[in-house]
């Protein structure tokens, strides 16, 4: 429910992965709030600096950054003001950035498209990209935004970002994360033929205007000319070859959970999770180098076999490599490691220099060394999760 008071309009962010996000999936909406009296404001994640460029006269900028995020400024500038108007930020800029921490700027991850016809991540996103950025940084920098405006509604993608690109599913993520932390209403933008939309909105009264903000476009899409037997008809051809056509009412559907999804990885954890995160990993670190310590001279069999320097061992490998693979975090891992050794070395000190508990026999060299060799070797790995199979490129 907003929270709006009855003596100042309704405030309304919309937040977007790349300019012609805005108007191409909610352009109507935002003219018809802005002529109903809202206060409107547009964020803007990363300035699409891997977009292409369609028009003879752009196609020089493809490839170069900079020109190109300086250019789609330009455009996001037009179209907005043809749409009314509307407050516009950048995501980690002023008015969407915790006021302590320095600007920065997030850079579009690019896309490909896959097997299913659906953009998949790119295999060569940015170190700076929107898609690398640490989500808990993310969300601060949307919450920032929904302070600084006193935005009583969030809107965005629904969790598939509307096709699959990955800076669209992490701005969906990111302000719904925001949008419940400052306990505001979230709402999804979805097909209006989907038969799940929460509220629909006319957009025919408005189309010229949207007509005008998709025209500013012009290295991203060709709107297609008007016809005079369907004045209100819009379309365009994106830059893969497909037409597609402005519906007559955008649809969205508000987000009904109780809470958002629960992280799933330590980079999609907040300040204090990750906190939490390492702390907890640390413990498991003590209590695994104490058991460790305690129990790898253990034999068993006539043979005496080693089954305590087999089962430490499995532990910690088990234990390093799970932790790696389910919360892809390496500072989880170290801080593993450096509990195994704390716990090994208090427990030896105690013991004094005739302590039996590390002897100096094979187990014993095991257990002294083999812990932070593991360690050392899942830290090392590459995070392979982002990579996807190599496709032609699409629009961003």
């Amino acid at each position: 429910m907003s929270k709006a008071s009855v003596t100042r309009p309704e405030r309304v962010l919309f937040v977007h992965a790349h300019p012609d996000d805005e108007t191409l999936s909610s352009g109507g909406t935002i003219a018809t709030l802005l002529e109903l009296g809202a206060e409107v404001t547009v964020l803007t994640a990363t300035r699409g600096e891997r977009g292409e460029m369609l028009t003879e006269r752009l196609a020089p900028l493809a490839g170069d950054a900079q020109r190109v995020a300086a250019h789609r400024e330009t455009e996001i500038d037009a179209a907005l003001a043809a749409l009314g108007g509307p407050a516009h930020l950048w995501l980690g800029g002023r008015g969407a950035r915790p006021a302590d921490l320095p600007e920065r700027r997030y850079v579009d991850s690019g896309m490909q498209w896959g097997p299913d016809g659906r953009a998949t991540a790119a295999d060569d996103a940015p170190v700076d990209s929107l898609t690398a950025a640490d989500l808990a940084e993310v969300v601060d920098d949307v919450r920032a935004a929904i302070r600084s405006t006193g935005a009583d509604a969030v809107v965005s993608y629904a969790d598939d970002g509307g096709y699959g690109h990955p800076d669209h599913v992490r701005v969906h993520h990111a302000a719904r994360y925001a949008a419940r932390a400052e306990e505001v209403a979230f709402s999804m933008i979805v097909a209006p033929d989907t038969g799940d939309a929460d509220v629909t909105v006319d957009v025919l009264p408005v189309r010229a205007k949207v007509r005008a903000a998709v025209e500013q476009y012009r290295s991203q899409v060709t709107v297609d000319p008007v016809d005079p037997a369907a004045p209100t008809a819009l379309s365009w051809v994106m830059p893969h070859g497909v037409r597609e056509h402005a519906p007559a009412v955008e649809a969205f559907r508000h987000d009904a959970d109780p809470q958002p999804p629960a992280p799933q990885t330590y980079a999609e954890m907040s300040g204090q999770g990750k906190v939490a995160a390492v702390a907890v990993a640390l413990v498991l670190g003590l209590v695994t180098g104490g058991l460790g310590t305690v129990t790898h001279q253990q034999t068993v069999g006539a043979a005496a076999f080693p089954i305590g320097m087999v089962i430490t061992t499995l532990l910690v490998v088990g234990l390093t490599v799970g932790i790696r693979l389910l919360y892809r975090s390496r500072a989880m891992v170290a801080a593993i490691g450096i509990g195994i050794l704390v716990a090994t070395q208090v427990l030896v000190s105690v013991g004094g220099q005739g302590s039996p508990l590390v002897l100096a026999n094979a187990a014993g060299y095991v257990w002294t060394f083999a812990p932070a060799v593991i360690a050392a070797l899942v830290l090392a790995w590459p995070d392979l999760s982002g990579l996807r199979s190599r496709t032609a490129p699409g629009r961003e």
